[in-house]
């Protein structure tokens, strides 16, 4: 990641991974805390299944995050510089930077 890039990273964030049980209940499997940056504003973006979806914030995170693309039920928490809570991920798109081909960041659409 370029340094200018990552001081932007400037909110501290919990990333929850949840697992769903056979009755359709959410539980954390793990968690991990990152450096971030959230960008409020409400967009249209596609689900997973194609489907439009008003997203409320897109958050940013560095490339070395331990964050798998393919799991589908992710939560986010914003920790600081203040707190907003239960952050449910719609997409998670890689960002790939051309000239290397490795990714340079993840854009993430919540609601």
């Amino acid at each position: 990641m370029m340094p200018s890039f990552g001081r932007l990273m400037t909110h501290k964030l919990k990333v929850r991974k949840r697992a769903r049980d056979w009755q359709g209940s959410f539980s954390d499997v793990t968690h991990f805390r990152t450096n971030g940056f959230v960008e409020y504003g409400k967009r249209i973006v596609a689900g997973l299944q194609g489907e439009d979806v008003t997203a409320s914030a897109t958050v940013f995170l560095p490339s070395n995050v331990q964050i798998d693309v393919a799991h589908e039920h992710w939560l986010i928490d914003q920790t600081a510089p203040y707190q907003r809570k239960g952050m449910e991920v719609i997409r998670i798109d890689p960002i790939d930077d051309p000239r290397t081909g490795k990714t340079h960041h993840y854009e993430i659409s919540v609601k």
